[in-house]
């Protein structure tokens, strides 16, 4: 996973006088009142000079239990928890943030959005009124809604009009008739077993999970990043199609599309067929449905982060439809603090884990730089994937030591994240692939893993199933196979 830079700046990156300022912020918050203003919106109060408003995250005092509405769910289908849990969660908030939202309304805040996975409300306000706000006690913390950018890269050109044409440059076949309709995406690639896997599918010991059975028939994968190209021959036949299926938190997209392609990539590592002759995803029958992080400007925000976990649980916001995914898939994190705890999507984890989904995040790029585990990763309820190179060793850019947050021995599994063939943006629905190495990579291929043994053992807890993947001394079998309980034969 490629390091995502935020807005936020480090406390020891501040002129002291700016230090000075925020901490007088946080003294009159705690007298006045029951509110903490956290540092990072403490110091931008201190500073301001206009009629600003600031994007922030009101967070309630009053939140659920999570020990007493995991207990509603016993009993409840896997696929439906999500949507019962949520509408509990409503259920719950709706009398407390009544009151705020009321006062929010007459103090005229801007793009107020109720956060159901963490009982707050996210608005945009002025520095006099957020003093206001920080004196009621419903109020636990008020936080900077921090801006993410999306993970860098040099965006694809087209390939139908390159930046430096030569005499007897050959053009894609689709760029001969540019009047000509693109193939319909779902008619395209579907799964073959004939054809030969991809080599790291192969190291893996795919192939012999297909051959018995296990290709991720009948689970769903949720992509949590720059969304994915519906375009691609290798991906558009494993979107499920719901009309909830796809969210973009932004409103901006309303069919699914990639306008950055990382998405895409990590996609292809649980799902892709193999349009371009070779199968590259560890689950190629699959499906995925995504959710898009950032806007059209590459940026997100916490609270829009927020509002993602909340869709997760119920993609399409009917409670009785069996629609929750098995497995999320996140290649996001604020990677510009490695070695920190960040628990602000502590319990949107929590809710996700309790609904029966695998939650799996790249563990951060931070390496080798010692302890440098990222948040949410290092969060308990993440499985954080660490990436392995070409050797089978830890790859040096990979994040590493103990989590900030528990102590746990970081990252929880390792999967190789070093040049994975994989998919990438499409121009049209051609097949185009690429090449990808970090965290994100070796995620997607845990991500893919695990929905052969959601597959292969539906009923088995959450733990146990991850427990699975780990190595196991003196088994040379690679983790899927011995998961599995397949004898591995060699790829023909």
């Amino acid at each position: 996973m490629p390091a995502i830079p935020s807005s936020r700046t480090s406390w020891s990156a501040r002129p002291r006088r700016a230090i000075a300022l925020a901490a007088g912020a946080l003294l009159w918050c705690s007298q006045a009142g029951a509110a903490t203003v956290e540092p990072e919106l403490a110091a931008r109060l201190a500073r301001d000079t206009g009629p600003h408003r600031y994007p922030v995250i009101l967070r309630l005092a009053q939140q659920p239990d999570p020990a007493q509405f995991a207990q509603k769910l016993q009993g409840v289908a896997q696929a439906q928890r999500g949507g019962r849990l949520l509408e509990a969660l409503k259920a719950f908030n709706a009398p407390t943030q009544a009151p705020l939202l009321k006062e929010l309304q007459t103090r005229r805040a801007e793009e107020v959005q109720p956060l159901d996975t963490v009982n707050a409300i996210a608005a945009h306000l002025g520095a006099a009124d957020i003093r206001e706000l920080a004196k009621r006690a419903d109020i636990a913390t008020i936080r900077y809604d921090v801006g993410l950018l999306a993970p860098s890269r040099r965006l694809m050109g087209d390939p139908c009009r390159p930046e430096r044409p030569t005499p007897r440059q050959r053009l894609p076949k689709s760029c001969r008739n540019p009047g000509a309709a693109p193939a319909a995406p779902a008619a395209l690639a579907r799964f073959d077993p004939a054809l030969p896997a991809s080599a790291t599918l192969q190291l893996l010991g795919a192939p012999d999970a297909w051959r018995a059975g296990f290709t991720g028939k009948g689970v769903t994968v949720a992509v949590v990043d720059t969304g994915v190209d519906l375009m691609h021959p290798d991906l558009a036949g494993s979107f499920r199609g719901g009309a909830g299926d796809w969210f973009d938190v932004h409103g901006e997209q309303p069919h699914p599309g990639d306008r950055h392609g990382h998405g895409s990539q990590i996609t292809g590592l649980v799902t892709g067929t193999g349009a371009s002759g070779q199968t590259l995803g560890v689950a190629p029958q699959a499906k995925w449905i995504a959710a898009r992080i950032y806007n059209d400007r590459n940026v997100g925000r916490l609270s829009q982060l927020h509002r993602i976990m909340g869709w997760l649980l119920d993609p399409d916001g009917k409670p009785g439809t069996a629609d929750a995914p098995q497995i999320v898939l996140n290649a996001w994190g604020l990677g510009d603090r490695p070695g920190q705890c960040d628990t602000e999507f502590e319990r949107d984890l929590q809710w996700l884990r309790a609904a029966g989904m695998h939650v799996v995040f790249a563990a951060g790029n931070g390496g080798p730089m010692a302890d440098s585990s990222v948040s949410p990763a290092n969060n308990a309820g993440a499985l954080a994937v660490g990436a392995l190179d070409g050797n089978g060793q830890l790859a040096m850019f990979s994040s590493r030591g103990s989590s900030a947050c528990d102590a746990r021995p970081y990252p929880d599994l390792l999967a190789p994240g070093e040049l994975l063939q994989t998919t990438d943006r499409s121009a049209g629905a051609l097949p185009v692939t690429t090449r990808g190495t970090g965290t994100s990579f070796a995620a997607a291929v845990v991500a893919g893993e695990l929905a052969l043994l959601v597959q292969a053992h539906p009923d088995m807890p959450l733990a146990q199933r991850e427990a699975l993947l780990r190595g196991a001394e003196g088994d040379a079998r690679p983790p899927l196979a011995r998961a599995l309980g397949l004898s591995v034969r060699s790829q023909p």
